[in-house]
């Protein structure tokens, strides 16, 4: 992308019509007569963190203007994230709209979408410079932090550019209660791909097992969904250290790069029907299980995580999750065991937390 920003200005999608490629902000031509077009125009090209842009156009059928017509506006969510709603227009009497003010937070898709006639215009992309959060010099006190903490100790994040960095990102740990988020993504895959509706049964396990942890609705949820579905997330997630652990769920194995990588792209996973009861879950838990990363990051940040614990078996203590606020998505998993006690091991995850965050004390 040149340092001019928006790589492509205007595209056209309808009814098969090919997108005219344009090196800036110029007009969609027109298509033959009776196809639906869509024009779309991005100013300014580049804009900083937190800036904002117009975006106008004209929806034409032929060489006829449609006027009235109720458009969506869309910007993709996250780095290879679905496309959120943001706002709605109509069309004035000479086909035109616009949408003034958008706030940019990140390099990102735009696109607008003709409701009534289920016609999207192609995305036309936005250039933000890369910040990254959380910044490399946090990252690395935060490894130094934790190498002077006692036990075996890996931390991971995949910041909001999706670039890994830690320590001992690839060292495995046995995963504990923090494969039961693994567990509800293939619980409610199996629903979408069997056509079925989350029923009270189904709820029933699935509440247990994510906002108080219950262990046996988390082995009634494997023997419903199968190892395999457990282990399909696991490579759809690109989690490159996982090992199966079988019926024996909690001894999983998996490295906090695996488990950064799976919350940083678990909406990605999740059917989208089923998507806010997931988000749901996983930011409510229960307070006495909301130690670690969501006592330092809220309520800065919405937090959707999970943990898990063996504390007399093997002093291990995990905790990962995803992080957002606007214009900033992360993940973080941080993993120990042979910890002194259970609340070293959190008083651990919250210490990395916090020098990642930047937050005092």
């Amino acid at each position: 992308m040149s340092p001019g920003g928006i790589r492509v200005a205007v595209a056209v999608l309808a009814l098969g019509v090919s997108a005219p490629s344009a090196a800036g902000a110029t007009a969609g031509r027109a298509p033959a007569s009776g196809a639906r077009a869509l024009s779309t125009r991005v100013t300014p090209r580049h804009v900083r963190r937190g800036g904002v842009v117009g975006v106008s156009g004209s929806v034409r059928d032929g060489a006829v203007a449609v006027a009235g017509e109720l458009l969506e506006l869309q910007l993709a969510s996250a780095p290879h994230g679905r496309f959120v709603n943001v706002a709605h227009t109509v069309t004035a009497a000479d086909g035109h709209y616009s949408f003034a003010g958008v706030r940019i937070y990140r390099a990102t898709r735009v696109r607008v979408a003709d409701v009534a006639a289920r016609v999207r215009g192609a995305a036309v992309e936005v250039d933000v410079p890369p910040v990254l959060y959380p910044a490399p010099a946090r990252v690395r006190g935060a490894a130094r932090w934790l190498g002077a903490r006692a036990g075996v100790t890996a931390f991971a994040v995949l910041d909001d550019h999706g670039r890994l960095s830690g320590a001992n990102v690839h060292r495995r740990f046995h995963s504990a209660s923090v494969v039961k988020s693994m567990l509800l993504v293939a619980y409610l895959r199996m629903l979408q791909q069997s056509h079925r509706a989350l029923d009270d049964a189904g709820r029933a396990l699935l509440y247990p097992m994510i906002h108080s942890s219950d262990n046996g609705a988390a082995s009634a949820v494997l023997g419903a969904v199968g190892e395999g579905a457990l282990d399909r997330v696991a490579r759809d997630a690109h989690m490159r250290d996982y090992e199966p652990g079988g019926a024996t769920w909690g001894f999983t194995e998996i490295s906090a790069a695996d488990l950064a990588r799976f919350f940083y792209v678990q909406d990605s996973l999740i059917p989208h029907r089923f998507d806010g009861y997931a988000r749901w879950l996983l930011s409510g838990i229960e307070a006495g299980e909301s130690w670690g990363i969501p006592a330092v990051a809220r309520p800065q940040f919405s937090v959707f995580f999970k943990g898990g614990w063996l504390p007399e078996v093997e002093g291990l203590v995990n905790q990962a999750g995803r992080l957002e606020r606007p214009g900033i998505t992360f993940a973080l998993a941080v993993l120990s065991t042979h910890d002194p006690s259970m609340a070293y091991g959190e008083q651990t995850i919250e210490g990395v937390t916090r020098l990642l965050l930047g937050r005092a004390g």
